[in-house]
């Protein structure tokens, strides 16, 4: 406990000592060696993602060679080169991450903490994800916006969806999400994953647009 605290007071120190201009603030390693981003809006999230260079196959292109001096009596013959290999970045999960997956499955936003309660695979091989939802916040939200990441085995990002959480009837006050209540999402069907690389059930969320009434 008094890691943790001492942890939440070097966030707080960090946050408060950096112009309020700035997007990224610090980023500091926990004890269980979890990295932590801190923002300037007094928010935090997992650095999950490293980047990952994997270069292009390079192509030989055939040019004319450079003409020799005047002493050179041979024609000009040809010589093989390869340009510059491009590389594709890709997103990995970090081995921190992979290691702590479990922490990865639920986020929180304005009072509002969506986490992943469930998955099932239907007969056309699509994957079907349920969430639960509970709020401490006096809001009463009638829609929430989750960003679904879902990586292979490897760590290696598969697909990005993003999906309605929580979507309200309108004009019906009881389907709104309010303070106090734990719900259970819809099952969202997602097309594309293959079952055998996702064994380790490897994802992220993230909470983006939320909507209220009162």
């Amino acid at each position: 406990m008094y890691k943790m605290l001492r942890n939440y007071a070097s966030i707080a120190i960090l946050v408060l000592s950096v112009p309020a201009f700035a997007d990224e603030v610090a980023r500091i390693t926990l004890d269980n060696g979890a990295k932590v981003k801190l923002n300037d809006d007094f928010t935090w999230e997992y650095i999950i993602l490293e980047s990952q260079s994997q270069p292009d196959t390079a192509v030989p292109v055939t040019l004319p060679a450079t003409v020799g001096t005047a002493a050179s009596t041979s024609a000009a013959a040809t010589e093989v080169i390869t340009p510059a290999v491009s590389a594709a970045t890709t997103e990995t999960l970090t081995s921190s991450a992979i290691a702590q997956s479990a922490l990865l499955k639920s986020t929180a936003k304005s009072g509002v903490k969506v986490s992943f309660a469930n998955s099932q695979w239907d007969d056309d091989g699509r994957l079907g994800l349920t969430f639960e939802l509970s709020s401490n916040s006096p809001e009463h939200y009638v829609m929430v916006e989750l960003e679904v990441s879902l990586f292979a085995d490897s760590g290696a990002l598969i697909k990005k969806e993003d999906i309605k959480v929580w979507q309200a009837i309108f004009r019906m006050p009881d389907t709104y999400l309010r303070r106090g209540q734990t719900r259970d999402s819809r099952v969202f069907w997602i097309e594309g994953i293959d079952k055998s690389q996702w064994t380790k059930q490897l994802m992220s969320l993230k909470i983006g647009e939320m909507k209220s009434r009162m």
